[in-house]
């Protein structure tokens, strides 16, 4: 599982204050079940989680868990064609690509920069090498193993069943099949269709 440095709670730190003291920083309020694009725009997350989907087959990408910096990769990258839809009625903190950018330049906080977006292309990757498979239960393994390894927030978010759906872009019939037989082999724990724990998980299916 990918490990964040030590460095990374530091510099998180750093930057959200810095942006969090511009006049020119919104509170956005997200309704529930609406989508709010993610373009050409830095967003803070203090707390909370947020899922992140792509407009492309509305794919559950990731969740934005605070605190957390998302969208810097605007400052010098074409606008991703992403989206927020909450599970409950939110609000956001965001502000200008020039904003974040003056501010990052004017407080000498490059390095801070650095480090976050050295933390999300980490993110990435580990969840490019678990998902890129030929095999549906394979991906479906991954998928398991990364609910199980994220934070209890993350976990009472979202049923299982809804996780690997909408990431994986799998039938329902097929995804509710295999955690049926998994559940009834004692290989993973659910309450209230919630994941609570994994015991072992086969490598085939």
């Amino acid at each position: 599982m990918y490990t964040p440095s030590s460095e990374f709670n530091t510099h998180i730190q750093v930057l959200l204050e810095a942006f969090l003291k511009s006049d020119k920083i919104e509170e956005v309020t997200i309704k529930k079940g609406s989508k709010y694009p993610i373009t050409d725009r830095v967003f803070c997350i203090q707390k909370g989680v947020f899922p992140v989907y792509m407009n492309r087959e509305d794919r559950l990408l990731s969740y934005a868990e605070g605190p957390t910096i998302f969208g810097l990769a605007y400052l010098y990258t074409p606008t991703i064609d992403h989206y927020i839809k909450t599970n409950k009625t939110s609000t956001i903190l965001t502000l200008s690509i020039e904003e974040a950018r003056r501010i990052i330049k004017e407080e000498n906080l490059y390095e801070s920069f650095i480090c976050i977006q050295s933390h999300n292309v980490g993110l990435l990757f580990e969840m490019y090498e678990r998902t890129i498979t030929s095999s549906n239960y394979a991906f479906i393994r991954a998928l398991l193993i990364d609910l199980d390894q994220s934070s209890n927030a993350v976990k009472e978010s979202v049923t299982v069943a809804s996780y690997i759906i909408k990431r994986s872009g799998l039938s329902r019939s097929y995804v509710m099949l295999v955690l049926s037989e998994l559940r009834k082999g004692d290989y993973i724990h659910m309450e209230d269709g919630k994941l609570t724990g994994i015991t072992s998980l086969p490598e085939r299916f």
